[in-house]
């Protein structure tokens, strides 16, 4: 997954089925800077249980971003606008110095 205007890659992991979506990161390995986890659909998460922080971006059905939240504290509870639809979670702190704003797309390249 690429941030369009951007060479930034990063590898993504996926939850896609019901109980991966709703474990989400809470049993995997903390996320390196270069990883994400798409969850898919999703219009709100929680970090209940989590031992990090994270940054948490929103998005629409066509990959554009609708909400961003950063260094988002364990044991909250996040909710992305009515145009969201998925959400691309990464290691806190991550995201705060590539100024990601809503003309912002996180696309494929092949």
């Amino acid at each position: 997954m690429y941030l369009n205007n951007s060479n930034i890659k990063f590898e993504v992991f996926s939850a896609t089925s019901f109980f991966s979506r709703a474990a989400g990161l809470l049993f995997r390995k903390k996320l390196k800077e270069n990883q994400c986890l798409l969850i898919s659909p999703c219009t709100s998460i929680h970090t209940i249980g989590m031992r990090y922080n994270i940054d948490i971006v929103f998005i629409d059905a066509f990959g554009y971003v609708t909400d961003i939240y950063y260094d988002v504290k364990p044991f909250k509870v996040v909710s992305g606008s009515s145009q969201a639809c998925s959400v691309v979670e990464f290691l806190g702190g991550t995201l705060k110095d590539l100024s990601i704003n809503d003309n912002h797309l996180f696309t494929k390249k092949l």
